[in-house]
This record gives structure tokens, C-alpha cells and sequence, in this order.
């Protein structure tokens, strides 16, 4: 028995849905775009983990020893720190100890993303992954560029409709045992 076109349609949406969902918070942890959330932040003396803080934005740092970007992240923060005191960073290294591995699996369920990769900074409801200063990327290739969860959509989306249209023509039955 093959699906009705209501069933069908309900399905397309639904994938539509999840692909989005999945990438909706976070972003390549551009310099310039860590700034802004520092700055833009609203409520953000509320910790990921919920631990309030009075007067200062929390910035929960998760990095790994010998990780080239965390190395580079780590003075950005500092000088983050000058320029507004206001700011509290509480960092975590991840790669050698176990108890800041689970703390940080934890923040990302919280936040619904996967833990898979560093540097990880939570400024508010942004989560930024990785870390390039804004002016290395007037050095770097135009793929380099690119936010990797804009790439992640975009492929998605284009494997979404390949498989759609092969589902639409037929090509792809499914069965259901009753």
C-alpha cells in the first residue's frame, strides 16, 4: 500500500522541520560575531547550566589542550574581558578531563546540538563552534568562509529534495503490514 499524498506532504514538512531545528543555534565562532553576542546579550547573566550571576554576562568556554583554534580563542576572550569587564568566562577543558567532557555533553543536550567539536563557546542562547579572528578572513578561501551550518542546510536541503523527487515519481515505495 503505497502512502497518500496527505501522508506524503505530511512527511516532507516534517524532514523540513528537523533539518532546520538541528542547526538552529549555532554559528561559526567568528570573532566579530562573538562580539556582537557580548554585546547584544540580553538575560545572559544566566548561566547554560542555570547558575545566575548579578551584573556580568556569563560565557561558559569548553576547549581542548592542543586545539590550534581554542589557543587562538583563548587571548580573544582575554581581550574581550578588558574591553567589557562585565563579563564572566568560565572556561572547561575537555580533552583530558573527563568530568568537564560530561559537563559539556550536558550544556549542548540543554542547548539540543551535539558535542562535536572545539572550541565551544555558550554566550547567552548562541552557541559558537570553532573560532577565526575577523581578520583572517580576508586571508582565507571562500569555502573557509562559509558558516559550516549554512553548508549543513544547504546540503541538506538539496539531498532532501533528490530524495523527494524520487519519492514523488515513484521510485521509492513504502509498505505498511498491517
Amino acid at each position: 500500500m503505497l502512502l497518500s499524498e496527505k501522508m506524503k506532504k505530511f512527511m516532507l514538512i516534517i524532514g523540513f522541520l528537523i533539518l532546520f531545528v538541528s542547526a538552529y543555534a549555532q554559528e561559526i565562532g567568528y570573532s566579530d560575531k562573538i562580539e556582537e553576542a557580548i554585546v547584544n546579550c540580553r538575560n545572559c547573566n544566566i548561566c547554560p547550566d542555570g547558575k545566575i550571576i548579578n551584573d556580568k554576562i556569563c560565557i561558559y568556554f569548553f576547549w581542548g589542550q592542543g586545539c590550534p583554534h581554542c589557543a587562538e580563542e583563548k587571548p580573544f576572550l582575554e581581550e574581550m574581558k578588558m574591553k567589557y569587564p562585565q563579563i564572566e568566562i568560565y572556561d572547561f577543558e575537555v580533552f583530558y578531563n573527563k568530568e568537564n567532557e560530561n559537563f559539556w555533553k550536558n550544556i549542548c543536550e540543554k542547548y539540543g546540538i551535539q558535542p562535536y567539536g572545539v572550541p565551544m563557546t555558550f554566550i547567552g542562547d548562541k552557541v559558537f563552534v570553532s573560532f577565526v579572528r575577523k581578520e583572517s578572513l580576508t586571508h582565507s578561501p571562500l569555502l573557509f568562509s562559509i558558516s559550516l551550518p549554512i553548508l549543513g542546510i544547504v546540503l541538506g536541503c538539496i539531498i532532501a529534495l533528490i530524495a523527494i523527487f524520487f519519492f514523488l515519481r515513484g521510485r521509492i515505495k513504502v509498505k505498511v503490514k498491517v
